[in-house]
């Protein structure tokens, strides 16, 4: 069984970000530790993830004002397992399934970046959500 050890170290957010965690965290009736914890492991595993190469499985999530291009992603048809575009009042979400190679993954992502506003990557596998890594 392994053992979590914690570190203390402190931080400067925002008036307004700290009164909302505070709110949350009553709403949650839990700590603000855990919430800013739980925020950090999540933003790691999006974010690093893919520092070594690996097979996985994610959810991309984009929204972009102008109609993306139709070849944004074909060079990525390998990764890509499902898309779907919904058109919105004010633009576009495109929500994407992939699975395989982290660097294409990444690369995707970066290319997707680029013609969007907002892009979030979900990855479905455990290991960094988890600690692990």
């Amino acid at each position: 069984m392994s053992r979590h050890v914690k570190r203390r170290f402190g931080i400067s957010i925002p008036s307004n970000i700290a009164e909302r965690l505070d709110n949350l965290a009553e709403l949650l009736h839990c700590d603000r530790s855990t919430i800013v914890s739980n925020a950090l492991n999540e933003y790691i595993h999006e974010n690093l993830h893919g520092e070594k190469e690996h097979e996985c499985r994610g959810v991309i999530v984009a929204y972009t004002s102008a109609s993306p291009p139709p070849n944004l992603f074909s060079k990525y048809t390998d990764v890509v397992s499902a898309y779907s575009l919904y058109k919105v009042r004010d633009g576009f979400i495109m929500v994407l399934v992939v699975e395989g190679s982290s660097r294409l993954i990444n690369e995707l992502r970066t290319r997707i970046s680029s013609h969007a506003s907002v892009q979030r990557y979900m990855p479905l596998d455990t290991s960094y959500s988890q600690g692990e890594g």
